[in-house]
């Protein structure tokens, strides 16, 4: 298995990649490339397949990775809710949206009990359904950026088994 600094190495050296491809070879506007790159490097660095572990993403999240102890409840180590190729990003970005707009409703609600308003979970919730017509297509390219950033680590871990074994190793002297 590839260690989480050659994980990170992988998705850097693919972020060129990555712009020119979006740029050149699929003719999108700045805006949509800087979208896909950026939620490429998200899916590799922040939203990585291996949330479902303590590992280097997992810590990133520092004083917040309390968020991801559920998911590691439920998402075991490699299995199809993790490093599936289809929709493990996919449910790992749906999964921290439902805690962001949880947390955005519940602050609400505080700060509006506390101010004395009168508050009921129609205003959080017109709010964000505006909001996501607002910037669909932007969550949507960096929902396909997250999950390329996702697929070079689901490889690379792929490829790390195949040809894992067959890695030349340095002998120790004698």
């Amino acid at each position: 298995m590839a260690s989480g600094k050659t994980h990170e190495w992988v998705t850097v050296g693919f972020l060129p990649p990555v712009l020119m491809a979006c740029r050149w070879g699929l003719h999108l506007d700045w805006p949509a490339v800087a979208m896909i790159t950026v939620g490429t490097w998200v899916g590799g660095f922040l939203l990585s397949p291996d949330l479902d572990t303590r590992s280097r993403p997992f810590y990133r999240w520092g004083v917040f990775r309390f968020i991801w102890w559920p998911y590691q409840w439920v998402a075991k180590h490699r299995s199809g809710l993790s490093h599936g190729v289809i929709l493990a990003p996919w449910l790992r970005l749906l999964y921290l949206s439902a805690v962001l707009i949880a947390i955005y409703t519940g602050l609400y609600l505080y700060l509006a009990q506390a101010a004395g308003l009168s508050a009921d979970l129609h205003t959080p919730r017109q709010t964000i359904l505006t909001f996501l017509k607002t910037h669909l297509h932007d969550f949507l390219l960096l929902g396909a950026g997250i999950w390329l950033g996702s697929l070079i680590h689901i490889i690379l871990d792929r490829l790390s088994d195949i040809f894992g074994g067959w890695v030349p190793r340095k002998r120790a002297r004698r």
